[in-house]
This record gives C-alpha cells, structure tokens and sequence, in this order.
C-alpha cells in the first residue's frame, strides 16, 4: 500500500510538473554476445557457452529545463548481468549561472577517465566497452555536489570538472555481501582540446570503509594476538584511497590515437598499488573504424606480514598463512591486445566485433574472448 501511494504521489508530481516544463527523453542500447574461445576459460565475466547478458544494457534519460539556469536529469539503466533490473545511474539537478559554469547536485558520475560521461553508451566510443584493466573501479557515481567550467583562451578549449561528495553501495566482493563506503571523495579532473589533440589528467580520494568478513576475521585475529599494527593494516577502515587518471586523444584525419593510464592505491590495505594502462590506435575507411590495442596491469604490494616468525604459535601460524595467500592473490601482471572493427551501418547504430586475447603472466590464467555487439543511441 505504501509503494502504491508512492507511485500515485511521483506521478502526481510529474504530471504537475509537466503543465510548466517539457521533459525531453534519449535513449542508448547495447545488444552484446561474447565467449571464450576454449571451454577452460574465462574472461570479463564471459565462458566458453554463449552470453547475451554480461555486456547488453538498455538506458533512458529523462530531462527537463526548468527556466532561469535550472535543469533536471535522470537516468535509468537496465543491465543483463543484473538480471535486467532498472536502477536509477543518475539523478541530478543542474544550475547553470552563465555560459561557463554548470554546478549539479545529486546522484552524478565520477569523472575518473576521458570516457566517464558516457561510460555506458558504446556508440560513443570505438570499443564494444573501454579497455577494462584500466575501466576496473568498483564503483563510478557518486552523491554530493559537482561542478563544470569551460572556457577558452584562443584556439585551445578548457574544462575543469571538480566534485565532493559520497559513495554508498553494497556489492559482492569475495563471496560476502559488502556495503561500500567511500567518505568525503572529492577530485578535480581538467581536459585541454586543440582541435585534433585532447588531453586530460585526474585526481580523486576518498576515505575507504569495506567491512569484507575475511578480512574482518584476519584483521581482528592480529589484533587479538597482540599485533595491533598488522591488524590495522589487514582492516580496511578510514583507510585513504587516491586515484590518478593521464590521458590524450589524437583524432586526425582517418587516423585515432588514444591512451590512458591510472594508479589506484589504498593505503595501509592488503590491497596492492594498481598501475594499469592502455594505447588504441585506429583508422577509419568510410563507414569504417578498425583498431587495435594493447593494455598492460601490474598490481604490487609487499608482504607486510614476511618479518613474523612462523612455528612459534599454530595461531600465529594460521593468520601468516591467510594474511599471506591474500596479499599473493591480489597482485597482477597481466597484458592484453584487442583487434576490432566498428560498422557504422545507420545514422544512429553500428555493429561492432571484437577479438582479445589476454595473457597472465602471474597465475597463468591466459584466455581469448570473442564479442560482438549491436550498439545504438534514439
């Protein structure tokens, strides 16, 4: 009864609203099918049995202009790896003062890479999804405030993109149901553009809450044993994570150039210093676009734990063993290289096939995916 009387109040509101303001909607759609190539492998959620649903989405926006700088926006997702359950992406209002500076408040994307703003749109960009090892953050929105200005000195165009704000979220995380908390992130990203040469560079931090139960059970079993640092150390609680995103896109004539690179590190975690980069280079042939890119992810952290002695206690033991195999299964070193090729066969869609092959060079988990994708904007 309470949902019913939610519903009938939000379409009231709507309904009232759209006597004073016309809401403008725009969609996006990606229609994906992917597998492995052999039936031992796998690679970015995919198998060698035939998936529709890890990469396919279908989204729709909903905006309006309320008069004097004032704007709304939302968008809603639907995602098949989510079992095509609608979520709310965004949702925001936008004031725009003047002709340079936009300030939104709300539920908005972080803008940790050169494609954050249309993250989920691959129609925008030549990849059926960017390059993972580098687009691999746990999350990508945020609640809170946010604030875009442009402007321009002769031929050369300016974008700062500063937010502060909040992140809760609950996601499966080593087989526990995990409930997020990145406090008081705040980040500053500024691109420059010259006609074909776009570069960009970006900073973000956060204090990291992420209650995992293993962990909490490894982190609380140092302490009890007296090794209250090493505890801290195993917990991730308050713990500051910063991220730095470099990036550049040359887009001249039939020619693409396009790289980026990010660092992620969690202080005082068993988390390791994530460095991932990638380079794309394409050129187009009429409705054309072929590619090819190579990607490379090297996560690294001491063992902290390596200087405790080992058969003094069956306890202690046990908390080096598991504090060890933890800290070993995080590192990475691992590369990629991505052929692809975009048909652009409709004003508003394109047909999209990629191969990628993929080498572990720390665990030995090698695999090469196949995907196709059907993407389109309305």
């Amino acid at each position: 009864m309470k949902n019913k009387v939610k519903v009938l109040a939000l379409t009231t509101a709507v309904l009232a609203s759209s006597a004073h303001a016309e809401i403008t909607f725009n969609g996006f759609a990606n229609i994906v099918a992917g597998q492995t190539t052999s039936k031992n492998d796998s690679l970015y959620g995919y198998t060698n049995d035939i998936d529709f649903k890890q990469d396919s989405l279908f989204a729709l926006q909903a905006s309006s202009d309320l008069g004097e700088g004032l704007s709304v926006t939302a968008q809603i997702i639907s995602r098949g790896s989510d079992d095509w359950d609608p979520k709310f992406e965004w949702a925001y209002l936008t004031y725009q003062p003047n002709d340079n500076l936009r300030i939104l408040a709300g539920r908005q994307r972080v803008p940790f890479y050169m494609y954050s703003d249309f993250l989920d749109v691959s129609y925008a960009y030549p990849w059926i999804r960017p390059p993972q090892g580098v687009y691999s953050l746990i999350t990508d929105t945020f609640d809170g405030l946010g604030g875009i200005y442009n402007w321009q000195t002769g031929e050369l165009d300016h974008t700062i993109h500063a937010i502060y704000g909040r992140t809760q979220d609950t996601q499966d995380l080593l087989g526990d149901s995990v409930d997020l908390d990145f406090k008081g992130m705040t980040g500053i990203a500024y691109t420059f553009n010259r006609d074909w040469l776009t570069l960009r560079a970006g900073y973000f931090q956060a204090d990291l809450n992420m209650p995992i139960a293993s962990i909490e059970l490894l982190g609380n079993g140092w302490k009890a044993a007296g090794f209250t640092d090493i505890g801290d150390n195993v917990l991730v609680e308050e713990d500051r994570a910063s991220f730095i995103e470099v990036g550049f896109q040359v887009d001249y004539d039939n020619f693409l150039v396009i790289g980026e690179y990010t660092k992620l590190d969690i202080k005082d975690t068993m988390f390791p210093e994530e460095d991932s980069y990638y380079v794309m280079g394409g050129y187009r042939y009429n409705e054309f676009l072929f590619h090819l890119t190579y990607g490379k992810d090297d996560d690294s952290l001491d063992n902290f734990v390596s200087h405790v002695p080992t058969g003094v206690d069956p306890g202690l033991d046990v908390l080096i063993g598991g504090t060890s195999g933890f800290i070993a299964s995080q590192q990475a070193d691992s590369k990629y290289y991505t052929a692809g090729m975009r048909w652009n066969f409709h004003d508003s869609a394109s047909f999209k096939f990629e191969f990628t092959d993929y080498t572990d060079s720390q665990f030995g988990n090698d695999a090469s995916l196949i995907r196709t994708a059907i993407v389109t904007v309305f």
